[in-house]
């Protein structure tokens, strides 16, 4: 679940696919559907239930599936105009409702699940497939998945000279789920609120 503003890609590490669903470019976007159907663009997808959060900007909030290789909810909530301190605050949260996060994820799987090395890790990397950011990283060190209830950082180094870090955390699907899935979120390290009258510049 990418809830930080940036477009994250995702591949195994030492594999050379990329994961399942993930958007490489507007000629090859591999969520949609290979049968042709529109069934990810149906109405119930993409409104938010009415009812999940006492917030009124999340019940009023759009929520679609943010695909490996498309921008993460923040940047969808500037173009809705509704990003506020407690939308923020209720996005980064913890205690985010599982029917919240069931809207916004997409689900994959490793290529190989047993490896002499290990448990398979995942590798990210900053990349705009829409073309709406100049910045590109290169693919961060591979971390694993096993570390439930641990906040993990993991940083990427752009083309052009900076660095980006988020934080990842992991979590065990409730009730039956938890034998086989597990919540990977990922969100903004820092995150700063500007109260004053003034812009500032970090």
């Amino acid at each position: 679940v990418n809830t930080t503003e940036h477009s994250l890609r995702y591949k195994q590490e030492n594999a050379q696919s990329l994961v399942s669903g993930t958007v490489s470019s507007l000629q090859r976007n591999g969520s949609k559907p290979v049968d042709g159907s529109n069934r990810n663009d149906v109405e119930d997808v993409k409104n938010a239930s009415k009812s999940f959060l006492s917030s009124e900007g999340l019940q009023s909030m759009q929520l679609d599936t943010i695909f490996s290789g498309t921008p993460g909810v923040l940047t969808r909530l500037k173009s809705q105009g509704k990003l506020d301190p407690p939308m923020l605050a209720c996005l980064i949260s913890e205690d985010l409702p599982l029917n919240v996060v069931s809207k916004l994820a997409f689900m994959f799987n490793f290529q190989d699940v047993f490896s002499l090395g290990g448990p398979p890790r995942l590798c990210m990397q900053l990349f705009d497939s829409e073309n709406n950011s100049p910045y590109t990283s290169s693919w961060s060190s591979g971390f694993g998945l096993e570390s439930v209830g641990v906040t993990q950082i993991v940083g990427m180094h752009c083309k052009d000279g900076r660095s980006l870090e988020v934080s990842v955390s992991i979590s065990v699907a409730p009730g039956r789920l938890s034998n086989y899935t597990k919540i990977v979120r990922i969100c903004p390290r820092y995150v700063v609120v500007n109260h004053l009258s003034q812009p500032l510049r970090l």
